[in-house]
Order: C-alpha cells, then structure tokens, then sequence
C-alpha cells in the first residue's frame, strides 16, 4: 500500500474559521479521489525560509493518506497548484505507514525566535545585574 505525506502552507493571515474551511476542502477534495486520511493536523505558524507571494510567515499544515492512485494524485496536485488557499506544497511518498498523531491544541500565535532570544537575553541580564 502507498503511504503519502503532504505538507501544505497556507496564508498566516487567515481567521481561524478561515483555516477550518481550507482544510475541509482539502479533505473534501481527498475524499473524492477515495483514499483514507490517516492524520490531517496543523503543525503551527512559522517563518518561511523566504518570502512567498508577500508572506515571510505561514501555517503549516500536515496531512498522511493512502490508497490513492497515480492518476488521482496527480489531479489533486494540479487541484493544490491551482488553488488561492494554499500558498505552497509538497507531496512525499512514504516507505512505511505513519503513526497516528494524537490532536493537540493548534498553536497559531507567533513569536519570532529572535524575540524569545531577546527576551531570553534582557532576563539574563536582569538576573546578573541583581548579583553584583
């Protein structure tokens, strides 16, 4: 059986109603095609490596599937490239089936890792400062 990874990045400036809609219609548009989603979870919002079409952030989102076929993959590939909700993907084909991955609670707030790390640096200065 073929096991399939697709990651898939949408507008970070999306309302959270906004991001349920474009994952049902992922799904939607997967359960067309016959094949079984094993996991379809949001991983967060993260910084891009570049910017795409003006966005230097985007949601990350995940899903596992199997039992589809070529043909059909191929149809929902040119269904992702088309679309105005997805920003940019990636189809993986997996060698062993995923793990199921429990839901958690979706982290979309945003803190830069440089903000942590300023944050980081004024508390270990306010700390040093009060030993002398």
């Amino acid at each position: 059986m073929n096991y399939y990874e697709i990651l898939y990045i949408i507008d970070p400036n999306f309302e959270r109603k906004k991001i349920d809609d474009t994952m049902k219609e992922v799904e939607s548009r997967l359960k067309k095609t016959k094949s079984t989603i094993i996991n379809h979870v949001i991983l967060g919002k993260k910084k891009l490596a570049y910017t795409i079409q003006g966005h230097n952030y985007g949601i990350y989102i995940m899903v596992h599937l199997n039992g589809i076929d070529k043909s059909a993959l191929d149809e929902f590939n040119s269904w992702l490239k088309l679309s105005d909700l997805v920003i940019r993907h990636m189809i993986v084909r997996l060698k062993n089936k995923p793990d199921i991955i429990e839901k958690t609670e979706d982290d979309l707030s945003l803190e830069s890792e440089k903000e942590k790390l300023n944050d980081n640096k004024e508390d270990a200065t306010q700390k040093t400062e009060g030993v002398e």
